[in-house]
């Protein structure tokens, strides 16, 4: 995928100070993408029922659901989203899982770095 085909990046993620590090670091990289934000699965669940958007980035420790579910329910709304899970402690199992999912493109430890965000944005 490469950056230009990014354009509208929903970051789902129940830790703000994550939200305004990772908001920070993609437009450093493009200024011109459109960067939106949910601290529960319900918000963006109901945001993705009217808007499309190109990339998601979940975590995978959420309230409501973990990320896994969320996935499995945005898929139905969303099915031509790129799907790309973070966590504070990715293990094997989750690399696994994301290796034996091709609706999940990456998975990230947090913080993500500037070279994972270039990664994300194909560059």
């Amino acid at each position: 995928m490469k950056a230009s085909s990014v354009q509208k990046i929903l970051l789902l993620d129940d830790d703000r100070i994550q939200k305004i590090l990772v908001e920070k670091r993609l437009l450093k990289i493009d200024s011109g993408l459109e960067f939106v934000y949910f601290d529960t699965p319900s918000k963006a669940l109901e945001f993705l029922n009217s808007e499309s958007v190109d990339l998601l980035l979940v975590d995978l420790n959420l309230p409501e659901m973990s990320g896994w579910e969320f996935v499995n329910e945005v898929v139905k709304m969303s099915p031509n989203s790129i799907i790309i899970l973070q966590s504070a402690s990715v293990e094997r199992v989750h690399i696994e899982r994301v290796n034996s999912d091709p609706r999940i493109s990456y998975i990230f430890e947090k913080p993500l770095s500037e070279s994972d965000f270039k990664s994300i944005l194909g560059l």
